[in-house]
């Protein structure tokens, strides 16, 4: 499944799967809290993968192809999966 807008909107609160590549993967520190944000571009788009709590996940990096699965959301105008369940490629 693609990551278009249309698609994430009507996969909302239901499961979306997608399979690409890691376009880029940044750590990042607010205050006390760190999170892994990984754009994951599965061809027809991007789709912002965001582990809560993370700085760095073993074989997260980018130009590694995974499947991503999660409940899917627009985040500050972004698609994005909270904490997916994943599989490196």
């Amino acid at each position: 499944m693609d990551c278009a807008t249309a698609e994430v909107e009507t996969a909302q609160r239901s499961v979306l799967r997608v399979d690409g590549e890691l376009a880029s993967v940044r750590s990042r520190q607010v205050g006390p809290a760190a999170s892994l944000v990984a754009e994951l571009d599965d061809g027809s788009g991007v789709i912002q993968l965001v582990w809560l709590g993370r700085q760095r996940i073993t074989g997260i990096e980018p130009g590694r192809v995974l499947t991503a699965e999660g409940v899917p959301t627009v985040h500050r105008g972004r698609k994005t999966i909270f904490n997916p369940r994943y599989q490196l490629g």
